[in-house]
């Protein structure tokens, strides 16, 4: 039962508050005056929800804040809940407090938010409290317009659609297709887990005969490669005995061609050796003839450079000695240019001058000038002649000094030591002579060859392997060689099938013996699947034995209380049955004649029986915790006599507050209906500048 509701800056009310008593109470009002905002304040206040779309419409224009505040009762206790809304519609506070308990003030708050994800629902709590959420409250206790009387009008297909909807079979729906998933899903981890589900049975029986039939081939094949094996390992052994007898003739003969091969390598390199020497000594000859003739000029060079040095320094001392004379005569110069004579007097002391002294000339200074000038030049040429001739002859002492490093690192001091040299020249090209110019092969007489003991020592060494090699048959032992791997080639091939062959039993007989765990598991699985299957045909088909069972229960519900209803409101109707068909459910009146056919009932008297399934309902899906009801214009779409029927019924069902249900609220804006109608409260809403205003009558 609600107790009071409270509205600050709600849609179109700035602050309104209504208090609720049992029985009938009125809304009144025009369209827009505000009387519908009062059920989308009860669903906000309970649940957060509502029907503007966008939680910002309930926010008054203007307003920065909106309040919805319910106080209601459910048995002895009585809670409120409270939801706030800032300006741009985001929920500000929400809370739902247990007011009282019986006779005892308890102010406890029991949840806050829509916190979900630490465990906190105001919405979920208020569910749970009444017993239903907000859209089976939207069923249960609200009846928007023109649904009242449809109830009733409705084709019996579309009731049982209504009545699958009120009682929850869609959740039976979607558990039906849930469970479907839930087969799938258990499929699916038997793919991951086995590679096949219980469906394919078949195909894995098919896989285990494709085994079994390639492990028998298998086996016959292998036995095939086996047998070859065998044949050729014993092949194999018999040349390898005669590979053993020819062995140790054949690393005589390997012996043999190794001594060939040092003697003619010997012989060759011997040759290369000296060839290589008789070069280099000819060039030190040839050389060293050169240089020799360099030495004997050393002594030469040496007093020249001297005398050269000797000769520089004294040039440079002239030098030195001309710049200093050159000084003095130009100083003398600039003194005789100011001891001019003039009319034959002394310029300084102006007396009778006969002869000037030859120091004091200017001609005659200018004459030695000149004379020293040309001294210098000489002096000059000369120094550069000197340099010259100094670098020459420094250039021959590098020479003189290279010749004698040269002569000395050749052991040459003199030319009967390069006499000496060359003798031994020309003993080494008379014997490089007589080695032959290429060897290609050793020869009958390996004698030939010998240049030194070396060589010597090689060719009797050749002589005796020779002859005890004498007689060998090199043919059989290579054709033994070639035939062993030839017939080892042969082995590795049929050893290669033999493994893959075992590989093929070995992976058949595996995947036998996985197909038949897996047959088994498969076997198993789908007994599990049929009995899933099952249990989704039987108890989460709409149609099953639970949407039947939950469906007579609903109806028994509906039917019982739909006819204590009806006999409440006297219309001679004693007792209305719901009763389900294939595909339908019926509704049939009985009255003191038995059955009575509702096309034939007058408009008020439809009208009650619409009344009488709603308020059914809403009992049964309030659980006997729903203690009240809303019509939303009821009286749209009814004719004047269903009208006066509604109200005559309400009138006589709620007198004096007693009724089926504890409160009714009936929102309308057709005033008439209700002024000689007995109702416990009236309200009357109206627009104004401030918003709506409600005044109780």
């Amino acid at each position: 039962m609600i107790k009071d509701i409270q509205l600050k800056n709600f849609i179109a009310h700035k602050d309104t508050k209504i208090e609720f008593c049992k029985g009938i109470t009125i809304f009144l009002g025009h369209n827009g005056s505000g009387k519908s905002s009062i059920i989308d304040a009860v669903t906000f206040s309970l649940f957060g929800k509502h029907t503007r779309k966008s939680n910002k419409n309930l926010v008054r224009r203007g307003a920065n804040h909106a309040m919805a505040e319910i106080r209601f009762a459910i048995n002895s206790k009585e809670f409120q809940a409270i939801r706030t809304l800032n300006g741009s519609g985001l929920q500000s506070f929400s809370q739902l407090v247990l007011v009282s308990d019986g006779d005892k003030i308890v102010n406890k708050p029991i949840v806050g938010g829509e916190r979900r994800q630490f465990g906190e629902s105001m919405s979920v709590e208020i569910a749970q409290v009444l017993g239903l959420n907000y859209e089976k409250l939207r069923v249960a206790a609200v009846v928007q317009q023109g649904e009242l009387v449809r109830i009733v009008e409705a084709q019996p297909k579309d009731f049982k659609e209504l009545l699958n909807g009120l009682i929850g079979i869609d959740r039976l729906d979607s558990a039906y297709e849930t469970m479907r998933n839930v087969i799938l899903g258990f499929r699916e981890r038997l793919r991951d887990e086995i590679g096949y589900t219980d469906e394919e049975i078949p195909k894995v029986e098919r896989l285990l005969e494709e085994k079994e039939k390639k492990l028998k081939e298998g086996s016959l094949l292998l036995k095939e490669f086996e047998d070859e094996r065998r044949l050729l390992e014993e092949k194999i052994g018999q040349l390898d005995k005669e590979i053993e007898r020819l062995e140790p003739v054949i690393q005589k003969t390997q012996e043999l061609q190794n001594c060939e091969k040092l003697l003619i390598r010997h012989v060759t390199e011997r040759r290369s050796h000296l060839g290589t020497e008789v070069e280099q000594m000819e060039r030190v000859v040839i050389e060293a003839k050169n240089l020799l003739d360099v030495l004997k000029t050393k002594e030469e060079v040496h007093i020249r450079l001297k005398m050269i040095k000797a000769e520089s320094e004294e040039i440079h001392s002239k030098l030195e000695e001309n710049e200093g004379m050159m000084g003095k005569l130009l100083g003398l110069l600039e003194c005789a240019g100011k001891l001019h004579i003039a009319d034959g007097k002394c310029p300084v002391c102006n007396s009778p001058v006969t002869k000037v002294n030859e120091m004091f000339n200017v001609d005659h200074i200018q004459l030695e000038i000149r004379r020293r000038s040309e001294e210098k030049y000489k002096l000059q040429v000369a120094k550069v002649e000197l340099k010259k001739e100094e670098q020459q002859l420094a250039e021959q002492d590098k020479k003189i000094v290279t010749a004698e490093k040269f002569l000395s690192n050749n052991s040459i001091s003199s030319e009967n030591d390069l006499v000496k040299i060359e003798d031994d020249l020309n003993s080494k090209k008379k014997y490089l002579a007589k080695l032959p110019l290429q060897i290609a092969y050793v020869g009958d007489d390996p004698f030939k060859l010998v240049i030194d003991g070396v060589s010597k020592t090689l060719a009797e060494e050749i002589a005796a392997l020779r002859g005890q090699v004498s007689g060998l048959s090199l043919p059989q032992y290579t054709d033994a060689k070639l035939e062993r791997t030839r017939l080892i080639q042969e082995l590795q091939a049929a050893s290669v099938k033999t493994g893959e062959y075992r590989r093929v039993i070995t992976d058949a007989q595996t995947a036998i013996d996985s197909a038949m765990h897996a047959m088994e598991q498969l076997r198993q699985a789908s007994e599990f699947s049929k009995m899933l299957e099952r249990m989704r045909s039987m108890i989460f088909n709409r149609d099953g034995m639970v949407g039947i069972s939950l469906r007579s229960w609903a109806l028994g519900v509906i039917s019982q209380k739909a006819s204590e209803y009806a006999s409440l409101f006297n219309i001679g109707i004693s007792r209305i049955e719901l009763t389900e068909g294939a595909r339908e459910v019926a509704v049939t009146c009985y009255g003191r004649q038995g059955e009575i056919d509702i096309d034939s009932l007058s408009g008020g008297e439809k009208v009650a029986v619409a009344l009488a399934l709603r308020l059914s309902i809403a009992y049964m899906m309030g659980s006997n915790k729903l203690d009240f009801i809303i019509l939303d214009e009821p009286t749209a779409h009814l004719d004047e006599d269903r009208r006066r029927g509604l109200v005559r019924i309400l009138s006589e069902a709620f007198r004096e507050g007693v009724g089926p249900l504890a409160q009714l609220i009936i929102i309308t804006h057709d005033s008439e209906i209700f002024e000689n109608s007995e109702v416990d409260q009236i309200f009357r809403f109206a627009m104004t500048a401030d918003g709506s205003c409600i005044s109780r009558e």
